[in-house]
């Protein structure tokens, strides 16, 4: 790709690239969050990482813990707060480091459009996410599915930002080069190399017997963007919790959790569906009364 961009194209890209990094506040150097690459890290220099960067941005502090504790420590004793340490044990460092630089991302802004795009990606990562799952996939091949889902229009995203921003910037540049520059974010990241493949997908990819993980993400984007074609807004039927305690756990209540975590809760709509085992509970309910 670098070999096919002229030298004016790629002078632009890079200033879109410093122009929303200077513009985004991690609550850390951006250095620092190598420390998430580092299997040996002790917890301690996990903590630390986590103190600052709750002192320096609180609220995207507050977001990540929010979306560990209702999400991925949804068995956990009612009440407990993870720490940033237990986030990124529970979650996987990947998961994490992604957040950090995404949420920042969308808080840039707070229009409409910018909410879209944030409920968008977040859209595509907890769909492929349920997919993976529900293929009964390893957990590190579902984080990749994951990471790689919410990271899929990185590239479109930031340069729609910079627009947004004032930037002088063209349908024809941002369709041409939106790969290139997530790409580019990606390896500045130093991310998982997967994710390269995750934000260049083109058509659906099959494995000897299966979708492939950039399959399934492809497929959580098609889903997606359909649905918000439609209506605007991500919109499924799920069944959810119910106040028998019958069912306590849905794909349709992870997504909901993770679109308010978020702040995007208006660009979901869950139509409820309940299972029979939830019928037959309020019919015996409403017998007794």
């Amino acid at each position: 790709m670098k070999d096919n961009i002229s030298n004016e194209d790629l002078r632009t890209v890079k200033i879109i690239e410093s122009k929303i990094f200077s513009s985004m506040n991690l609550g850390v150097e951006f250095a620092e969050l190598d420390i998430l690459d580092d299997v040996n890290a002790s917890k301690r220099r996990l903590q630390e990482l986590g103190t600052k960067l709750a002192v320096n941005n609180t609220e995207l502090s507050t977001t990540i813990l929010e979306i560990a504790r209702s999400i991925y420590f949804g068995h956990s004793v009612q009440g407990y707060v993870p720490d940033f340490y237990d986030a990124v044990i529970r979650m996987g460092a990947d998961r994490v480091k992604l957040l950090i630089f995404s949420l920042t991302l969308f808080s840039l802004g707070k229009s409409p459009a910018a909410k879209l795009r944030a409920a968008k990606s977040a859209s595509i990562g907890v769909l492929g996410r349920i997919i993976a799952e529900e293929m009964s996939l390893a957990d590190q091949m579902v984080r990749k599915v994951e990471t790689g889902g919410l990271l899929s229009q990185l590239g479109k995203n930031i340069f729609m930002k910079a627009r947004e921003m004032g930037m002088e910037i063209s349908d024809a540049l941002i369709e041409n080069y939106d790969t290139y520059l997530a790409t580019r974010i990606i390896e500045k990241m130093h991310l998982d190399p997967f994710l390269k493949n995750a934000v260049d997908m083109s058509v659906l990819e099959f494995d000897e017997d299966s979708l492939s993980l950039v399959g399934i993400i492809k497929l959580a984007e098609a889903l997606t963007e359909d649905s918000f074609r439609r209506y605007g807004k991500l919109v499924l039927k799920s069944a959810m919790p119910d106040k028998f305690d019958i069912v306590t756990k849905t794909p349709g209540n992870d997504i909901k959790k993770l679109f308010i975590a978020l702040g995007v809760e208006e660009y979901l709509e869950i139509q409820e569906t309940p299972t029979l085992r939830q019928i037959e509970a309020a019919k015996k309910n409403e017998e007794k009364h």
